[in-house]
């Protein structure tokens, strides 16, 4: 399986895009893939409140996944955006917190791929 992961954007922009594009050894069967995805509690879109940027106001952080498949390419596009913040500057400490979000869901996406080659 090759892959290639790109990531876009910051939180200073208000926003962070990952896109993964892995390609297999023969087609993928996408009905099947897109029914674990979409039902798995792990890549559904959700937002979260959170303090992680470093206040005790809450912020919200919406994250939104999906999946496209064509013959044995398959692309898994994460979306993240900061919704509400009040006069803060991101730190490290909160791009490590989406870097660390990221990287879960691509082991997760990893091993669904696995039995698929």
């Amino acid at each position: 399986m090759k892959k290639k992961i790109e990531l876009s954007g910051s939180l200073k922009e208000m926003v962070t895009y990952c896109t993964a594009i892995y390609e297999l050894d023969s087609d993928v069967d996408a009905e099947m893939l897109n029914e674990v995805v979409n039902k798995s509690p792990i890549f559904e879109n959700k937002g979260f409140n959170t303090s992680v940027l470093g206040t005790i106001q809450k912020t919200t952080v919406n994250r939104n996944s999906k999946v496209f498949i064509k013959g044995n390419r398959v692309t898994l596009q994460i979306r993240y955006e900061i919704l509400r913040v009040v006069d803060i500057e991101p730190t490290q400490k909160d791009e490590d917190w989406i870097q660390s979000d990221i990287s879960h869901l691509l082991k997760h996406f990893e091993l669904l791929l696995g039995p698929i080659e």
